[in-house]
């Protein structure tokens, strides 16, 4: 073969290759967004994560999560490198959260749903201030992994990092 003619096989199969890859990310995206009624609950969801937070509501926020030992977590560097790291540390969140005697408001924003069927993945940034004495604050980022259950959305994990 000769160069030039080397060169524009290369070329087209570069844009073929090329062509093929963005279609298929265009069809997975598509695959993996939430319908409407699936984003409007999902939106409902958080609204009442924060609402309970901030209202001190614990029974509410219980009702959110699918059982109590899901994985639901701080994560740390020192848990991504220690292999026997237990995740499922939500008593330790529900005693900071609600039986400190704290009082917290938790907001959301930059909130991205992925869904495809029984099965969502939220991505986050949050900002967690107390509101009793002291008026301290911290942010961080969160993924929530929720499922359909009955027809109602679950949170079936929590792991989440702290800005420093």
């Amino acid at each position: 073969m000769k160069p030039p003619l080397i060169a524009f096989s290369m070329l087209a199969m570069c844009l073929i290759s090329a062509g093929t890859a963005a279609v298929a990310a265009s069809t997975a995206s598509a695959i993996h967004q939430a319908s409407d009624t699936d984003s409007q609950a999902i939106a409902a969801l958080l609204a009442s994560y924060t609402r309970c937070v901030t209202e001190h509501d614990e029974a509410g926020f219980r009702a959110l999560l699918l059982n109590e030992k899901i994985p639901f977590a701080t994560v740390q560097t020192s848990i991504a490198t220690d292999g026997s790291a237990d995740l499922r540390q939500y008593e330790g969140f529900r005693k900071a959260v609600f039986a400190s005697g704290q009082r917290f408001r938790q907001t959301f924003s930059n909130v991205h749903i992925e869904q495809r069927g029984p099965l969502a993945q939220v991505s986050l940034d949050f900002v967690t201030e107390q509101i009793s004495a002291t008026r301290q604050s911290s942010a961080g980022w969160k993924v929530l992994q929720l499922v359909n259950v009955d027809g109602h959305w679950k949170i079936a994990s929590e792991l989440y990092t702290f800005e420093h």
